[in-house]
């Protein structure tokens, strides 16, 4: 795999060539998150552009001291996705089908965000942080990259020099530690 570092810094100066190898060497970890974030094809191919326009434009904002080129690049494309899918659901939210003369009522516009639901959420939130602060680091670090990096079991065997096997016997310890702590069982 060649320098994601190096390549950062001269896709930063406007080289296309490095912008062009740093796209290949990463293209396949930023479609796997795109397509499992968005789970649709045409929406994730719109995301991974989005998401490399932002890299070529970003670049120079990679700071090697705060973490691997990896995760700033897996970051990135994670909340590009996410942006997407924000702004998909305020759009939705503001549809409202057109009336017909037949109709007396005015339409209803849908808000799903009740007092209740938006306590409940918070309420989960806060027990999945407890939750997540009684793993040990070293899981939270391997969840982290799995579930929120989007990396696969291997590719984080392979950064971390882990066995393999090890890294999934600790992931799933971790999941299933989590369960019991938020009572949801096996």
């Amino acid at each position: 795999m060649p320098d994601l570092q190096s390549l950062l810094a001269y896709t930063a100066l406007a080289d296309r060539d490095a912008f062009s190898q740093l796209y290949a060497a990463t293209r396949s970890r930023a479609w796997a998150i795109c397509l499992r974030l968005l789970r649709d094809t045409a929406a994730a191919e719109e995301a991974m552009q989005d998401a490399y326009v932002k890299i070529w434009s970003q670049a120079a904002s990679y700071r090697p001291h705060l973490g691997s080129p990896e995760a700033w690049l897996s970051a990135l494309v994670r909340n590009t996705c996410l942006d997407r899918l924000r702004a998909g659901k305020r759009e939705a939210q503001y549809l409202v089908p057109m009336q017909t003369d037949a109709d007396d009522d005015p339409p209803e516009i849908a808000d799903h965000r009740t007092p209740e639901a938006l306590l409940e959420a918070g309420l989960q939130g806060r027990q999945m942080e407890d939750c997540l602060g009684q793993l040990q680091p070293r899981q939270r670090d391997l969840l982290a990259a799995t579930y929120v990096l989007g990396q696969s079991h291997a590719e984080v065997a392979r950064e971390r020099t882990l066995p393999l096997g090890t890294v999934k016997t600790l992931i799933r310890r971790a999941v299933l530690a989590l369960r019991d702590c938020l009572g949801e069982g096996v």
